[in-house]
């Protein structure tokens, strides 16, 4: 697989393993199955952009990709995914990009909500910065990640449409959300903004 789909595939991972920390249905178990998951592919990716061959992060992926799909398989979603979908089958946008460039604002959004959450994130990104959705901004672009929705073909006209359709049925999340907060995180999605704590 070529590295570039690599990370945006392995960032679209992530996405499944973040939310499920703070899933309205998350267990301990599952948790434990996010942080390591997270881990795995933050650790794969990162040998795979120094060396496409690297066998040791591809099974790191490998290993990262089983762990956040389970995750996935076990909770629910919330407002990240909402979002993906939005934009994802509204304006004909890339599935695993869309993730990769929405997921640090989502979980920006929502770090005042789930603290616990955030310091998981964090620790399985192993840095040391509190900031998990600038972290998560900062290592997709490190891997040479997409990181705005216009990057993705999407225009900024289409920003207004994709808010009013996110409100449509909405995900279960566990910060409160409305319009304007959903038009602030699509638009620092669609600038490429690094998200602040």
């Amino acid at each position: 697989m070529p590295v570039s789909l690599s990370v945006v595939s392995g960032l679209n991972a992530i996405a499944h393993s973040a939310e499920g920390l703070y899933a309205q249905n998350s267990n301990p178990v599952v948790s434990l199955m996010a942080e390591e998951g997270i881990r795995a592919m933050v650790a794969g990716l990162r040998k795979l952009v120094n060396s496409s061959s690297d066998r040791e992060g591809r099974a790191d992926c490998l290993y990262g990709a089983w762990l956040c799909g389970m995750v996935l398989g076990s909770v629910g979603m919330a407002l990240h995914h909402k979002l993906c979908h939005t934009p994802g089958g509204g304006f004909n946008l890339p599935h695993a990009e869309t993730h990769a460039v929405v997921l640090p604002h989502a979980i920006a959004y929502n770090s005042v909500a789930v603290p616990d959450a955030v310091m998981r994130i964090c620790r399985a990104l192993g840095g040391t910065d509190s900031n998990a959705g600038g972290a998560l901004f900062d290592l997709a672009k490190s891997l040479g990640s997409p990181y705005s929705l216009r990057q993705l073909g999407m225009s900024g006209a289409e920003v207004e449409r994709a808010a009013d359709l996110a409100l449509q049925r909405p995900y279960w999340n566990p910060r409160s959300v409305d319009r304007d907060a959903i038009r602030n995180v699509l638009d620092a999605a669609f600038n490429g903004y690094r998200p602040e704590a």
